[in-house]
């Protein structure tokens, strides 16, 4: 699965439990206390006021392909 910023949110958390950990490192939460935020990756990141967006995606697709390799 290749992640963009139309990417649900909570279809990125079902790809894999660690990519919680890259959001958090990326100081960047992925859920409110209701479960996954119920948007888009890009509103989620808009939110945060995240400045390299392309960088943090294309991070995000190289941690999740890491991840399956291992």
């Amino acid at each position: 699965m290749i992640i963009t910023s139309d990417t649900l949110v909570e279809e990125i958390l079902d790809v894999s439990t660690g990519v919680v950990r890259y959001f958090i490192l990326n100081k960047v939460k992925p859920f409110t206390c209701a479960g996954a935020f119920p948007q888009t990756l890009g509103e989620l990141l808009a939110r945060y006021h995240v400045e390299d967006v392309e960088g943090f995606i294309a991070g995000l697709n190289a941690f999740i392909a890491a991840e399956t390799q291992s």
